[in-house]
């Protein structure tokens, strides 16, 4: 019985020091991935209104499109002001980003800006 219970405690001990170690590597890659940023600049092709900002599709130059969030909170968060843009409006848009599996890349726009 006394071995049971041994048993019992070090498989518990062995199952937290695993699940701890599992918490700090999430955590590590999700901080190096909000570290990269991302700049474009380009064309409004469309708008998708959210609860708190919308999601404007941008295509560059080069006619590459970039999904851009521009959220209420983000904006403010990061010390900018949050602005409403209109479909065929240039814009400038800068924040970390990522990409999906069918290669669309997402910006979470902490500072966007009109440009001429």
């Amino acid at each position: 019985m006394k071995h049971l219970f041994i048993s019992i405690g070090l498989l518990i001990a062995v199952g937290a020091v695993i699940s701890c170690n599992n918490q700090k590597k999430v955590a590590a890659s999700t901080q190096t991935a909000e570290q990269k940023e991302m700049e474009i600049t380009g064309e409004i092709a469309k708008i998708e209104n959210g609860k708190d900002g919308y999601m404007a599709t941008v295509n560059d130059k080069n006619n590459k499109s970039y999904i851009v969030t521009i959220s209420l909170v983000n904006i403010q968060k990061s010390g900018g002001t949050f602005k409403r843009f209109e479909t065929g409006q240039k814009i400038k848009a800068k924040g970390p980003f990522w990409k999906d599996d069918a290669g669309n890349t997402y910006i979470t726009a902490k500072n966007v800006e009109a440009v001429q």
